[in-house]
């Protein structure tokens, strides 16, 4: 079984914050939660879609990228019904 590597640990910070982003920015410009999600979710999605395509990623890598993207999604959730609602 292949360990996820520390440069691995970071791209995951990455999908993560990068999906906590784009939900922040995307609901700041047209001020609907549930579209910044679908938007957010359906972007991660098309990315590790044609990263396995590409032959980029095992399915393990996937799921935990994706898992990332919805933990990112969720605290951009979380800030904007706390903070910016």
């Amino acid at each position: 079984m292949r360990s996820l590597a520390p440069m691995k640990y970071k791209d995951k910070i990455k999908h993560f914050l990068l999906a906590l982003i784009l939900t922040l920015l995307i609901f700041w410009l047209i001020k609907n939660a549930i579209i910044a999600v679908l938007v957010v979710l359906l972007l991660g999605l098309v990315k590790e879609l044609v990263d396995q395509i590409r032959g980029k990623n095992t399915v393990k890598e996937l799921l935990l990228d994706l898992l990332a993207d919805l933990l990112g999604i969720g605290a951009g959730i979380v800030i904007i019904e706390n903070i910016l609602k």
